[in-house]
């Protein structure tokens, strides 16, 4: 589709409806695939309207490009069952692998990445978003960040006003503090999902990266957990319950 009104007025239905606008174009993509129908804007409306309404068609897309691939035959393009943003790690290398490290899936505002990659940023804190050498380390660090800030009810987009600086001032301690905070905070996340089966086989991406294998390793050994991708015991405070 390379009408922005019509980018718009797809838009417009979902948040009518309620309904996420990544998913449901990833699953309005996905069945216009499966139908040689990709592009058609027409269709795309009505599939909005269906899914909206479970009417038809709709009712199975509805369940998610996770549930219902196999019946349409279509890649299943999602990290643990949850759909891709716009901002592609196939090109942004680094969040590609936050996509596939994150708690929920291919969730992007996880670390936000795409920041360091386009770049958002300023030029000398910038990335190359090809590769992943060095990036491990970088989305440990965001995937910290974005946990104190989830803690302290900060919006995403004002990453450029709420420095490290800031941070200190609003929370009245040292910004290593305040990673360490966040770090633990994606640790007991993934003990949680450890518990309900979560692991390295789970930190899965639909397409290829260069080194993606000893970036993950990395990954898992800069966090301390095993090379399974699973929390070690004592590692995280087992008085908080994953049961």
């Amino acid at each position: 589709v390379d009408d922005i009104v019509d980018v718009m007025q797809s838009n417009e239905l979902c948040d009518r409806y309620g309904l996420d606008s990544i998913t449901c174009g990833n699953v309005v993509s996905a069945y216009l695939a499966s139908e040689g129908e990709f592009g058609n804007t027409e269709l795309i409306f009505e599939m909005v309207e269906k899914i909206a309404h479970r009417e038809g068609v709709g009712d199975l897309l509805a369940e998610g490009i996770d549930r219902f691939h196999q019946e349409l035959g279509v890649e299943n393009w999602t990290v643990k069952g949850l759909d891709f943003a716009a901002h592609d790690g196939r090109t942004l290398n680094g969040q590609g692998l936050s996509y596939a490290t994150a708690t929920r899936g291919a969730d992007h505002m996880f670390t936000t990445m795409y920041a360091w990659e386009y770049p958002l940023v300023d030029g000398e804190e910038a990335y190359d978003p090809t590769g992943l050498e060095g990036k491990p380390e970088m989305v440990i660090e965001q995937e910290n960040a974005r946990a104190l800030e989830d803690c302290g009810i900060i919006c995403r987009f004002s990453r450029s006003f709420m420095t490290p600086e800031r941070l200190e001032g609003l929370f009245s301690t040292d910004y290593e503090t305040l990673l360490a905070v966040g770090s633990k905070v994606v640790d007991l996340e993934r003990h949680f999902n450890n518990h309900r089966g979560v692991d390295r086989e789970d930190d899965a991406l639909p397409y290829s990266l260069p080194n993606f294998e000893a970036a993950l390793d990395e990954y898992y050994e800069r966090r301390g957990w095993t090379d399974e991708g699973t929390v070690p015991s004592g590692h995280v405070d087992t008085a908080v319950s994953a049961d």
